[in-house]
């Protein structure tokens, strides 16, 4: 015999559509919400908040139960894991996979996201990368932290392959030597700073 459908307390199913309705606003501005940030949007700081229907009692598994149910009950919820296990939310209606993957790489070690961006780049198109575009959102990195970052590569052998080239306004590119020979890296990168730029 089919069990009827568990109908939630009004309460709780209260405290889902807040939490579903602020990962999709957050969606919106291009970001990437921790299981945390809804909670405490919910008005309280952890499992043991009942407020706004946010789980009561003192046990992780009705946080599990309340992240579960929402993306059951709304198919344009996604959720992606942090290397730490920490458990983000996105909504599909305005975010990509993609994007949200490469918002969680940020998140991380940017020089993980750097490599992965260049290699990419250097081998799919192929092209290679102006540093400054790590200056925009979602990387959203300083100069000073790009700077940082690349000094931190060229020490590591597992960056290698991650090269500069300038062009010749001194715009900086980063290419991968496993799909890019530096000469060809070098004339691609003058392309695109400046003779696209003259040749429309």
């Amino acid at each position: 015999m089919k069990r009827a459908k568990e109908r939630r307390p009004p309460e709780a199913a209260r405290g889902a559509e807040e939490a579903a309705a602020l990962i999709r606003r957050v969606s919106e501005e291009g970001r990437l919400v921790s299981e945390a940030e809804i909670l405490a949007a919910l008005g309280g700081s952890g499992p043991e908040s009942g407020k706004s229907g946010a789980p009561a009692g003192d046990k992780a598994a009705d946080v599990k139960a309340l992240f579960d149910a929402l993306l059951a009950e709304n198919e344009d919820l996604c959720q992606v894991r942090a290397e730490s296990g920490e458990r983000l939310f996105y909504s599909s209606l305005s975010m990509s996979c993609a994007y949200a993957a490469m918002l969680l790489c940020a998140r991380g070690d940017p020089a993980r996201l750097i490599a992965e961006i260049v290699r990419h780049d250097s081998e799919a198109y192929p092209r290679p990368v102006p540093l400054d575009l790590f200056f925009l959102p979602p990387f959203d990195l300083s100069p000073d932290e790009a700077a940082q970052t690349l000094a931190k590569m060229k020490a590591l052998p597992e960056y290698a392959d991650i090269e500069e080239t300038s062009t010749s306004t001194a715009r900086l590119f980063l290419y991968s030597t496993q799909h890019l020979e530096p000469a060809h890296a070098s004339m691609l990168a003058e392309w695109l700073d400046v003779g696209r730029r003259n040749n429309p």
